[in-house]
């Protein structure tokens, strides 16, 4: 690499971690969040790693990642997401080297481009769960995926079985990617020892998550997803609601010209390496959603995004290749400058951001002695982290004395609580939800079944400002 290509380099880097870091809390916690800043990381190292088995349904290595963080950098949403900012920018070099191993220089250049300012992992790189780990990991295993399709020795193999093994041990739709690349790895390699040895090893870690996985999947708990039809789901996630149909337009275009590029002009040693990290990453999507319809349905878009990076680093190589010319440097533009459109869209519109709950929670106000909170069901997660609050029902709660009961709906109608209670306050916090105040003329008796019917819609009953 000469100056200017490290200079550039450098310079997407840079931008990654702009576009990650600048705008850590600009949006509030959405309830995935919430429960790890406010139900997994509030305690000691041990109770952290028993909720995690007992209450998530991912392996723990980023919850205890994110425990150590926390004590360094805190739990609000620029301490805890920081570590997701910096784990993603981590993983923009990745796909630079895996880039230029199948193909040149200016290929990984272009992929870096692409994975630094893709508005998916920006998203996910913004959050504090474990996606931007389980990206972070599958990108560098797909790295020395790319060393071993050109030199399987046992230093590469080692190294694709150790990043394989941290994936899985971060998320458990890795197997996927991972068992992709280990079939190719063993079928290529046959009848060598070392690519048996190295996907042996990897697989010995997934068998040893399968009790872990049964545990967590045992707790009674469904996964609400599954009540919508599979081919329907993508419509929910940030990958498509938050791109509008120009871009997705757009993108397809360009996902277009960067398959014929590689078809056209590509040499065959480009060509073949694409074709294989495209092959795993199609692979890592299609078995999980054939098995969704198959019965063992845990397919959700989200789950699938450790194949984002290798499609883009595929996509690299297709603007970049040898023969592309001005057309692969002119698409791989367009497709940046479309990402950056979507992260500005993203940024100024409301209804692409996560649902404010902090503004919500704001909107509520200090209590001024114990007071009710019936929100809506995802909501809960999020109204406890920023008001303090505690879930009202027994053994803890069994009754309290309240003059204030504050509903947080998205419907235009409600049932008014009762006992006297009165409504002083609507409020429209757009695009969230809807802030109805009722006030009591003195401290009144209430139960928690007794408010349990003011939301026609799954809620949670809370209360705050209590001693």
């Amino acid at each position: 690499m000469n100056r200017r290509q490290a200079w550039i380099l450098a310079g997407i880097i840079a931008a990654a971690a702009l576009v990650r870091f600048a705008t850590l809390d600009h949006q509030s916690y959405d309830h995935d969040e919430a429960v790890t800043a406010w139900r997994v990381l509030e305690s000691g190292l041990g109770q952290t790693l028993h909720v995690a088995v007992n209450s998530e349904r991912s392996p723990p290595l980023y919850y205890l990642l994110a425990w150590l963080w926390s004590k360094l950098f805190g739990t609000g949403e620029v301490g805890l997401r920081s570590l997701s900012a910096l784990i993603g920018t981590l993983t923009v070099p990745a796909a630079y080297l895996a880039a230029r191993e199948l193909s040149s220089r200016r290929a990984g250049l272009i992929a870096a481009a692409l994975v630094a300012f893709n508005p998916y992992l920006v998203w996910y790189s913004q959050e504090a769960r474990s996606y931007a780990l389980f990206v972070f990991f599958a990108a560098w295993g797909v790295y020395f995926f790319a060393l071993c399709l050109n030199d399987p020795s046992r230093r590469n193999l080692g190294l694709w079985a150790t990043a394989s093994g941290l994936a899985l041990c971060s998320h458990y739709f890795a197997a996927f990617l991972v068992g992709a690349e280990g079939l190719w790895l063993v079928a290529r390699g046959w009848p060598r020892r070392a690519p048996i040895v190295a996907v042996g090893a990897t697989v010995a870690v997934g068998l040893a998550l399968i009790p872990l996985a049964l545990t967590q999947e045992g707790t009674g708990r469904r996964n609400l997803f599954t009540g919508v039809p599979v081919v329907r789901r993508g419509a929910g996630s940030p990958s498509v609601r938050h791109f509008r149909e120009a871009a997705v337009l757009a993108g397809l275009i360009l996902a277009a010209i960067a398959l014929v590029l590689l078809l056209r002009r590509a040499t065959r040693r480009e060509r073949e390496g694409s074709l294989i990290i495209v092959g795993a990453a199609a692979a890592a999507i299609v078995v999980p959603f054939v098995l969704a319809y198959l019965g063992v349905d845990f397919f959700h878009p989200r789950n699938l995004i450790g194949s984002l990076e290798p499609l883009l680093v595929a996509a690299g190589i297709g603007f970049g290749c040898s023969r592309a010319r001005r057309l692969g440097l002119a698409s791989a533009g367009a497709a940046v400058l479309v990402f950056i459109a979507v992260l500005v869209a993203v940024y100024e519109s409301g209804q692409m951001q996560r649902p404010d709950y902090r503004g919500a929670a704001e909107a509520m106000g200090p209590p001024s002695g114990p007071r009710v909170l019936v929100v809506l069901r995802n909501a809960n997660e999020p109204i406890a982290y920023y008001r303090n609050g505690r879930e009202f029902k027994p053994p803890h709660f069994k009754r309290e004395r309240v003059d204030e009961i504050d509903v947080l709906s998205t419907l235009s109608t409600i049932s008014p609580p009762d006992h006297g209670f009165r409504l002083t306050e609507k409020r429209g916090l757009a695009p969230c939800c809807i802030l109805w105040r009722y006030r009591a003329r003195a401290r009144t008796l209430v139960r928690p079944g007794e408010v349990s019917h003011v939301l026609k819609e799954p809620s949670v009953t809370l209360i705050d400002g209590v001693r």
